[in-house]
């Protein structure tokens, strides 16, 4: 009786998380015009017209599949919508899993966690963001990027090995690492921006000399660094497609231009940077001594760092200019780092359980976090999606 219930609470919970994603997708797809899942399902209808694939190819390999044995009308649209609620239920279930794996909780509490922390959203103050309730904050919940999503669950397990590997590096380790890595390259390469560089760094801080790890970190990096730049000459250079699309002016460079598209798209920057933050800069102020003990927050933070960093520095030209391509690392990076701040004060709590005010405090701004983050999911059916 007891596994029976147990199989039942499991599904009842996966099954909450497949209903929510797969309705939004569906409303996506149905009720708008211009939707990155349609542009994408549009952009590989366009290249197989003309005899070639989209670069990078994972996704899109992945849609046309799913589309060879599951078809309707339309072209892609069935396989998008299975593809894309898949892999936010694997997401969801990865996160569950492991929260599991460090917490002595129950199921339904981790449920309620992994829950709370893939609706997170940046605090939104409507007297202040007015309309505009998603562009120029940093969020680690993304609805309608349908690259991201797929590609979000690879990045969660390169981080759960990579940190294995900083605890007992092993060859073995490295293979899954370059793998996970060659995978996410393949299908939205956004969160190796900030991995390669923080990933040798962090082994070089922590064994404060030149060894056999910080080499190996060092190979890894190095391997995974000249796959995104033959990616990168792939798809500014190489594309097939390139001029048929585009003209000489639309085509798009990668180019240094610190803060640009930030700028263009936030009118309150220093209320939105810290209001995409409330979580970590309370955690910091709070758990000071704590915090960076933990080799889960201090890579996570590295990332988010070098996220951050890439953002700012780096922009495209052309009708991408705008797009904010150097973005998508930001919501992994963040969604990472919130997970090991729970990590952190969860396992603090149910060690040492007291009532003390930074507990209230922190639940408090993960809970508030959590709620605007329903709020901006429930507006999506309003029809403001990407503000």
């Amino acid at each position: 009786m007891n596994a029976l219930t147990s199989i039942w609470n499991k599904w009842k919970y996966d099954g909450t998380i497949v209903f929510m994603c797969s309705l939004t997708i569906m409303y996506f797809i149905t009720s708008f015009e211009n939707i990155d899942i349609k542009d994408h399902n549009l952009l590989l209808i366009k290249y197989l017209d003309a005899g070639h694939f989209p670069l990078p190819p994972g996704y899109y390999a992945m849609i046309y599949l799913v589309d060879l044995l599951i078809q309707v009308k339309y072209p892609f649209v069935a396989a998008s919508a299975l593809v894309l609620t898949f892999f936010f239920w694997w997401k969801y279930n990865l996160v569950s899993t492991w929260i599991r794996q460090e917490l002595p909780i129950s199921l339904r509490n981790s449920f309620l966690l992994t829950f709370g922390l893939v609706v997170m959203s940046a605090v939104f103050i409507p007297l202040i963001d007015g309309e505009f309730w998603y562009l120029g904050k940093f969020t680690s919940t993304i609805w309608h990027n349908s690259t991201l999503i797929a590609v979000f669950p690879f990045s969660i397990l390169l981080m759960k090995f990579a940190l294995d590997w900083l605890s007992k590096p092993t060859q073995k380790l490295m293979y899954i690492i370059v793998g996970l890595g060659i995978l996410v390259a393949l299908i939205k390469p956004s969160f190796l921006f900030c991995f390669i560089p923080a990933f040798p760094l962090f082994v070089l801080f922590s064994e404060k000399k030149i060894n056999k790890k910080v080499l190996g970190a060092s190979g890894i990096a190095l391997i995974l660094f000249l796959i995104i730049l033959v990616e990168k000459f792939l798809i500014f250079n190489w594309d097939p497609m390139r001029y048929q699309l585009y003209t000489q002016s639309e085509q798009s460079e990668v180019v240094i231009a610190p803060m640009k598209v930030w700028l263009y798209h936030s009118d309150q920057p220093i209320f939105d940077f810290v209001s995409s933050f409330p979580l970590l800069i309370t955690f910091l102020c709070f758990w000071k001594r704590q915090a960076f003990q933990s080799t889960f927050f201090s890579f996570s933070l590295l990332n988010l760092f070098f996220a951050l960093l890439v953002y700012a520095l780096f922009a495209e030209t052309g009708f991408r200019e705008y797009h904010g391509n150097f973005y998508w690392q930001i919501p992994i990076a963040l969604f990472l780092n919130s997970l090991s701040i729970c990590f952190v004060v969860l396992k603090e709590y149910l060690e040492f359980p007291q009532r003390v005010f930074k507990y209230y405090l922190l639940f408090g701004v993960f809970s508030l976090q959590s709620i605007l983050g329903l709020i901006y999911w429930l507006r999506i059916f309003l029809g403001d999606t990407l503000s």
